[in-house]
């Protein structure tokens, strides 16, 4: 095998949840991790599983610093938002509202929303259940025999009352989380985009003007040279 890369830290990989199962398996048994399975006791099983650990980590941590900077982006792009609402740079039917009224300030009006219907689960209304379905945590769920434990984040007994709904539950929230931040660092690579688009349509400052005008003319400016 190739050598190990600079940041590999076996200390820390060892540390890992995934790295004790691997520990706590007898030689022959198989493990199924990050797409790849690894055999207990085959050659170089314990050393492909030990990178495919530290592959992962340094993906979320990549990630991570990602949905930071998105978050810290959307926060300033709202924060910008408010002040110009503040400044009457708001809508134009806002912008009417506080010039009729002067006691009114700019950007306190806002549209009240009210729903058609309040629904009695707020997971109900907004779960996308055939997502849900579709994850590979909900179908080996689905496998299991009554009386079978199940853990995702929490344990879960199958044939259990309720135990399937908070399960959903539990998948929808991650589910959602992934979706939000999604969205967030895709609008934080358009605004990158938008605004390197912006930049170079610019004009340049410090821009040197050279002057294109012939030699010889230049010269008759100055009477170097005379018309016969």
């Amino acid at each position: 095998m190739r050598e190990r890369p600079k940041d590999f830290d076996e200390e820390l990989v060892k540390r890992a949840p995934t790295f004790k199962k691997w520990e706590a398996l007898k030689n022959g048994e198989k493990m199924r991790y990050f797409s790849r399975e690894f055999i207990k006791g085959r050659e170089n099983d314990e050393e492909r599983i030990m990178r495919r650990i530290m592959i992962a980590r340094r993906n979320n941590i990549r990630d991570h610093e990602m949905v930071k900077k998105a978050r810290a982006s959307k926060k300033q792009k709202v924060t910008k938002e408010n002040s110009d609402k503040f400044l009457g740079k708001g809508s134009k039917n806002e912008i009417d509202q506080v010039s009729s009224d002067p006691l009114v300030v700019p950007g306190s009006i806002k549209k009240r929303k009210f729903p058609c219907s309040v629904p009695t689960n707020p997971y109900t209304a907004e779960m996308d259940e055939q997502a849900v379905q579709e994850t590979r945590s909900y179908k080996a769920w689905t496998a299991l025999e009554n009386g079978q434990v199940f853990t995702y984040n929490h344990k879960y007994i199958k044939g259990k009352e309720g135990h399937d709904w908070l399960l959903k539950k539990n998948i929808w929230r991650r589910i959602k989380y992934r979706r939000k931040t999604k969205r967030m660092v895709c609008d934080m690579m358009k605004d990158a985009v938008t605004n390197a688009i912006e930049a170079s349509h610019a004009p340049a400052a410090n821009v040197m003007i050279v002057d294109k005008t012939p030699e010889t003319e230049v010269q008759k400016r100055k009477g170097y040279v005379t018309e016969i």
